[in-house]
């Protein structure tokens, strides 16, 4: 089982790459109102993840909510805003924990963190 501050590490780790990956990225770009939605949920969803880092069930709902709400957004553009999002979302939605193997979660971090840095780099550029 993980520990509490296990949950946490995990929980600051994944809310401050998504966080920081979103900075800024609300631009002058033609998506701004599409940007402005994508860095609130970002925004939302460290918040959640910030109040619920010693439930794993919770952490693991707010990461699915995120992975399906960027998802949805992803839907109401194009091009390259639709992609980033979609790489976002893909991301957050393949964050599998299994508190039983922390070990197998900890070696898949550094992918899952390179990953959701390069997927928020992409909406800042589309956004910027």
């Amino acid at each position: 089982m993980l520990s509490v501050l296990s949950s946490r590490r995990i929980a600051v780790t994944v809310a401050g790459a998504a966080l920081i990956s979103m900075t800024a990225a609300c631009g002058g770009s033609a998506n701004a109102e599409a940007c402005a939605s994508a860095t609130k949920l970002i925004t939302d969803y460290t918040s959640s993840v910030a109040a619920n880092v010693t439930d794993l069930e919770k952490y693991k709902a707010a990461n699915q909510k995120l992975s399906e709400d960027l998802k949805a957004l992803a839907g109401t553009t194009d091009g390259d805003l639709a992609a980033a999002l979609n790489d976002f979302s893909t991301s957050m939605g393949g964050l599998k924990i299994d508190e039983k193997d922390p070990a197998a979660f900890a070696a898949a971090l550094p992918e899952f963190t390179k990953k959701l840095t390069e997927a928020g780099a992409k909406i800042q550029t589309t956004c910027a």
